[in-house]
């Protein structure tokens, strides 16, 4: 099925998206509406309709030497060091992820390794909001750990010192609405707010052998990383209408509203 694995570029041209939505339609019959219509499959539906339609500018565009994957698994730095490791926390998945990369190895299966210098990680809400813990650490939330992350996997590519010629962002996909009537999104995108963030989940390893080093990664690695990424939020109605003349505009705008009715978005301010 379509997003099943790597997709590049020239691999998704010519895909007829009817053909898939009528199986969305067809097959919701017989399982929970949410399987088909959710924040996922309508990522990957966009990410697709902005490469075929050519939006080469636009985040969600496929370029020529890039790749798309979803639900990738993101390296952290604060991988398991032991059986017993009571601050470890486990990789992220990502919803989907753009740019000049591989999957997995032998040892993590859909691992995310980057071999180029383009990487745009993307993370898709309708009715919900960013979770706001790990099991080791209340206090951590997703966006502070997506950022994390995608420094981690910029170490462990040997390109820290290649910043200044990397491409790397961090997006949220949702609803305009939901954004602006939920407030915790604004804080937990704000640099300065994943900064002291990311800085508590560090200070948990204070009593730690490797908090020097950690402390350091946090000042110099960590820090250059969030000062070069580009991290803001995508609205599923920009999209949309960005896509106007595209073959399959309005069936893609069908699909964003059934998607909402289903998943009964109810906005809570917080």
């Amino acid at each position: 099925m379509l997003f099943n694995q790597l997709y590049t570029i020239r691999e998704l041209n010519n895909y007829d998206i009817n053909k898939l939505l009528d199986f969305f339609n067809y097959s919701k019959k017989f399982t929970h509406p949410t399987e088909f219509y959710n924040e996922g499959w309508l990522t990957r539906l966009l990410i697709f309709s902005i490469t075929d339609f050519g939006l080469k500018e636009h985040p969600l565009y496929i370029q020529d030497n890039s790749k798309y994957f979803s639900e990738s698994l993101l390296y952290t730095p604060f991988l398991a060091r032991s059986r017993k490791d009571s601050l470890a926390e486990s990789f992220t998945h990502a919803d989907s992820a753009i740019g000049e990369f591989n999957i997995g190895n032998d040892k993590n299966k859909g691992s995310l390794i980057l071999t180029g210098n383009k990487l745009k990680i993307f993370e898709a809400k309708i009715n919900s909001g960013f979770s706001k813990d790990v099991t080791n650490a209340k206090f951590y939330n997703q966006s502070a750990r997506y950022v994390a992350c995608i420094t981690e996997i910029i170490d462990r590519a040997n390109k820290i010192s290649q910043l200044d010629s990397l491409s790397i962002g961090f997006y949220l996909i949702l609803p305009k609405e939901q954004y602006e009537k939920k407030k915790t999104f604004k804080e937990f995108l704000d640099k300065i707010n994943i900064y002291e963030t990311v800085q508590k989940r560090v200070e948990q390893y204070h009593n730690e052998d490797d908090y020097e080093q950690r402390l350091l990664w946090l000042t110099t690695t960590f820090k250059n990383v969030l000062d070069k990424i580009t991290i803001k939020p995508i609205f599923y109605e920009n999209v949309i209408s960005e896509l106007e003349g595209y073959q399959f505009h309005n069936e893609i705008n069908d699909y964003y509203e059934k998607c909402k009715d289903y998943n009964k978005i109810k906005y809570c301010v917080q």
